[in-house]
């Protein structure tokens, strides 16, 4: 991963658009960079401007990945919620970012603490709550579902764990509730995406790219949008656009979430943001 990203690097400082940001993937941190970082290149349009809300929240004091959240989000006239979906061992697919309970993602018995979420019964989860108030539960991928009725929005759903049973079970979950039209699915793998259209056409694809290599792969599989994952080039936007992909890139939870970054991104051809603000970054 980190070659692929270095050699994406390599090219001349005319075609790189945001070329701190490779480096950045390396050191994990955004907080040392600021808008006068951005390496300065000709504007270009977007392809069809929106923005995400990520884990699904405004970030305005309803717990992330919650029914609340996601209605507040989706009443606001965001397009995209994007939501972690997990699953559990007896089979429940249910929405939660972190691998465990921990004291500072939820309010749980001292007996769940540490447990990694998706060995918990659904006994155990009923348990466990994401505010104090003790009135927000963990929900199910279904109940998320419901909540598109009435509105123009789509889920976006990040698979934690992404696995071929995974998948699977989200997809069959999907066609379930009638749902395919409504949602995206953001895969990392290649591989599963050629699976995934082989197995469901209708299916709607966003590609997590590491390189130019995955972004040709992603656009030969015709996906409906790419993630530039801490990458991004003036080259990469325009491929994706010569096809019709919208270019998303994930500034979330970062100093770079704010809103001189949403407008020199969107000048630079970034067709979706996905921000913690995203009924601000539209």
């Amino acid at each position: 991963m980190a070659t692929s990203l270095i050699e994406e690097t390599k090219k001349p400082l005319s075609t790189r658009l945001l070329p701190f940001l490779a480096s950045l993937f390396f050191s994990g941190c955004f907080s040392y960079y600021s808008i006068e970082d951005l390496a300065p290149i000709a504007p270009q349009a977007t392809l069809e401007r929106s923005s995400i809300a990520h884990r699904g929240s405004l970030h305005r004091e309803i717990p992330e990945n919650s029914l609340p959240a996601i209605t507040q989000t989706l009443r606001s006239g965001v397009q995209f919620a994007e939501v972690d979906v997990r699953q559990s061992t007896d089979g429940d697919l249910f929405l939660f970012h972190d691998g465990s309970i921990q004291t500072d993602n939820s309010f749980a018995p001292p007996e769940l603490k540490g447990r990694k979420v998706q060995e918990l019964s659904r006994t155990e989860r009923a348990q466990v709550w994401l505010n104090q108030a003790k009135t927000i539960s963990i929900p199910l991928l279904s109940d998320a579902l419901k909540l598109l009725k009435d509105t123009p929005g789509t889920l976006q759903v990040d698979l934690k764990g992404e696995s071929d049973p995974l998948l699977d079970s989200v997809i069959h979950e999907l066609r379930r509730t009638n749902a395919l039209s409504r949602v995206t699915i953001q895969l990392r793998s290649p591989l599963r995406i050629a699976r995934i259209r082989e197995n469901e056409p209708r299916a709607r694809i966003v590609a997590r790219c590491l390189d130019a290599a995955q972004l040709t792969q992603a656009i030969d599989a015709k996906v409906e949008a790419v993630e530039l994952e801490r990458w991004i080039t003036a080259d990469a936007i325009k491929a994706a656009h010569d096809a019709g992909v919208r270019v998303i890139l994930n500034i979330a939870s970062t100093h770079l979430d704010k809103p001189e970054t949403w407008s020199y991104l969107r000048a630079r051809g970034v067709d979706t943001i996905m921000s913690d603000h995203a009924d601000m970054a539209r």
